[in-house]
């Protein structure tokens, strides 16, 4: 059990999972030529995060995102025949608490029609991870794939005060982190070979582990050091490569919009809409490697303008872990072409930052607006 209630509450929803949905779900994944991930927000990164990891694999399925430029067509109508013909049989794997998300909504009604008119259902699945079984995505995917139905934290929608949000989560972390480490846990038995039973023993091990790290990094020097350095008045930016850059554009979401509230920015590096940071900013680094030599720039050219750096890696001695003011080492026997937790469990790792920030400004005697701690789901699931 952590500390930290709301993580919890993730994991005894994910222990409720309709096994037999899970089996079918993975079937599904497991018998697809090419999985394509659809979502919206941080749900999107979620799952990403673990399709990056299946890409990877030695022998790992084949991913092709939305915004690929290899994609072959903006219409999925479209698209579709030239994805069977060259992959096989085609998943599209969507995440999304609402079942209401738009984009991939108009994939799944785009490819709905196209099988309808060609008859084709055989050879493509809409899959989904949702908290709303009756919603237009849950009725598509009821039609053409399976589902895997996930609670999500309908019973806080009410709760606006700060120290409720340890419980609950903030804008639908809950959802998100839970649907991040069941897509995980299904590419670590997709690695194995396993049956879907395993994928329920590999998700009670990786809570563990999580609920383990968690009370250990909140009540860390690093975490402190990265409550203190976001109440400051600066600009936050948040940097990573890869897997690394799902994980951190995950994180900069949730302290963004408290950050936004306070009269400050927030942004991930090596987007293009960045400015130049300046003395007193702060960068958040995720690196499994520590030596990733872009982002290893990044830090020192912060350095020498005077910014401050928080990291998360998974390696110790590393060299963002030298140019760090403060790092958090996540040890394990990361290995080339083998799925790795550590994307999954920063994640994790990064998801208090919001709460513990807006108790803070609370205590400083500040009030953020009611729209913060409300959010509503469809903005960014």
């Amino acid at each position: 059990m952590s500390k930290v209630d709301y993580i919890n509450r993730i994991f005894e929803n994910l222990s409720t999972l309709d096994v037999t949905q899970i089996e079918t779900f993975y079937h599904d994944m497991m018998s697809a030529g090419v999985i394509i991930p659809s979502g919206e927000g941080r749900s999107k990164g979620a799952i990403s995060i673990a399709c990056s990891e299946m890409a990877k694999m030695n022998y790992g399925k084949r991913v092709l995102d939305r915004g690929d430029i290899g994609f072959p067509a903006t219409d999925m109508a479209l698209a579709a025949p030239i994805l069977r013909r060259k992959y096989g049989q085609v998943c599209l794997f969507i995440n999304s608490s609402s079942g209401k998300s738009l984009t991939p909504l108009l994939d799944a009604q785009k490819l709905g029609i196209y099988l309808e008119n060609t008859g084709q259902a055989r050879d493509f699945r809409i899959n989904l991870i949702t908290s709303d079984p009756e919603s237009p995505l849950g009725k598509l995917s009821a039609k053409y794939g399976n589902m895997v139905v996930l609670k999500d934290r309908e019973e806080a929608d009410t709760l606006v005060e700060s120290k409720e949000f340890k419980s609950y989560g903030i804008l639908e972390d809950m959802f998100s982190l839970a649907s991040g480490l069941l897509s995980h846990s299904m590419v670590e038995a997709m690695f194995q070979e396993a049956s879907a039973s395993k994928i329920l023993s590999i998700m009670k091990d990786l809570s563990t582990e999580i609920s383990t790290l968690m009370d250990d990094f909140v009540g860390s020097e690093s975490f402190e050091f990265l409550i203190n350095s976001l109440e400051q008045r600066n600009t936050c930016f948040f940097a990573g490569l890869g897997s690394s850059k799902e994980v951190v554009r995950m994180a900069a979401v949730r302290v963004g919009h408290v950050k936004r509230a306070l009269g400050d920015l927030v942004y991930v590096s090596g987007d293009s809409n960045i400015p130049p940071p300046r003395a007193g900013d702060t960068v958040i680094v995720v690196s499994m490697s520590g030596e990733t030599e872009i982002v290893a720039g990044w830090c020192r050219n912060l350095k020498k303008m005077g910014g401050q750096i928080a990291s998360i890696v998974g390696t110790p001695d590393s060299t963002i872990e030298a140019l760090s003011d403060y790092s958090y080492v996540l040890k394990g026997d990361w290995k080339p072409g083998t799925p790795s937790s550590f994307y999954m469990k920063s994640a994790y790792l990064l998801s208090p930052l919001p709460i513990f920030l807006v108790e803070r400004v609370e205590q400083r005697g500040l009030k953020l607006p009611e729209n913060i701690l409300r959010w509503h789901r469809s903005v960014i699931a």
